[in-house]
């Protein structure tokens, strides 16, 4: 199947792995997770049929994400590899 862009809204956290805290770096120590929902209902669209699916944020930052539960239009995240983000 094709790739499709969708907008959706995110509500993401970091996960820090405790034993890294010296010499801490979001892109080498974190994990990233939360939960997607697609912002319009798309005709065909299941968010699992993106395996794994890329996150692009606003500033145009991307990172890959794998479904992790819930329905097509609204699912839990798990990231791939460095989040899109940091925290403030």
């Amino acid at each position: 199947m094709p790739a499709k862009e969708v907008s959706v809204t995110a509500s993401l956290v970091l996960r820090l792995d405790p034993s890294t805290v010296e010499n801490f770096s979001y892109d080498r120590h974190s994990t990233w997770a939360g939960s997607i929902t697609l912002v319009h209902d798309e005709e065909g669209v299941d968010l699992f049929d993106a395996a794994p699916g890329i996150l692009r944020m606003p500033d145009g930052r991307e990172s890959e994400f794998m479904a992790t539960g819930g329905s097509a239009g609204e699912s839990g995240c798990s990231g791939l590899g460095p989040a899109p983000f940091h925290s403030a």
